[in-house]
């Protein structure tokens, strides 16, 4: 059966089931995304569809009646509601009960992860520097009273060169250690707090310290190519920015 769906203002398909499938769990089909297929009479919102049991046909005879029944947490495949088990808040099918279990085991969240766009990470972002640049901007007035003005006599350029380099370099220390804390003890920096998204591995676990100051150099890599690794997040079915590929993490909504 072939699908189609609405993405903002544009629609999109048609695709088989399995493709359906990835959608639904990478989240670029929602709840609320509009869906129609060739059994349906008008679209409706996916969280209507995946939960009834009865579609309308506009063709009979070309339609086999089926219970979508409800989705498994783990695969996304849709299941009657008696072939699936609540575990923790989620519904899973005995295909996939062992994995789920198993991550209940070693600790790894099993809740579904919702990536977060690129707009939402751009806002994050331009929090996170505005906040810097006050912090660079307190540090810069405290320190230029140690700093000889050139202005008065050029001859103290060379006085102010070494200061001025440990200046730029401490600045820039505060840069990393800003993001490498924030990250790696609350998984997100205070602008992605604000916009309610963390930084996690695959897996939907916390990253490490080291993690955290391996990616803040790893964004000077997306800013130098002309800031394309940022603009990747647009494009990636996984929302990851160039940062995200080279570290192994998610930007996620919490």
């Amino acid at each position: 059966m072939e699908w189609y769906y609405v993405v903002g203002k544009e629609q999109n398909g048609p695709v088989d089931e399995n493709t359906f499938e990835d959608l639904c769990m990478s989240k670029t089909i929602t709840d609320q995304t509009l869906v129609w297929n060739k059994t349906m009479t008008d679209w409706q919102p996916w969280d209507q569809v995946k939960h009834s049991t009865v579609k309308q046909v506009q063709n009979p005879d070309e339609y086999t009646p089926q219970n979508t029944g409800k989705l498994c947490t783990e695969c996304g495949k849709a299941f009657p509601d008696d072939e699936l088990v609540a575990f923790q808040g989620s519904l899973i099918c005995a295909s996939c009960k062992p994995v789920f279990l198993q991550k209940i085991r070693e600790g790894v969240s099993t809740a579904r992860m919702v990536y977060a766009g690129f707009w939402i990470r751009f806002a994050a972002k331009f929090i996170d520097m505005l906040i810097l640049w006050v912090i660079n901007m307190i540090f810069a007035f405290i320190t230029s009273f140690f700093i000889p003005t050139i202005a008065d006599n050029p001859e103290n350029m060379a006085k102010a060169m070494i200061p001025s380099i440990i200046i730029g370099l401490i600045n820039a220390g505060i840069n990393v250690f800003y993001v490498t804390w924030f990250v790696g003890k609350h998984s997100a920096t205070p602008g992605k707090m604000v916009c309610g998204l963390k930084i996690v591995s695959p897996q939907n676990t916390k990253i490490s310290y080291w993690r955290a100051f391996g990616r803040c150099f790893a964004e000077i890599l997306s800013a130098i190519i002309l800031y394309i690794g940022y603009i990747m997040a647009g494009f990636d079915e996984e929302k990851r920015a160039l940062h995200d590929r080279i570290c192994a993490t998610r930007v996620i909504r919490k």
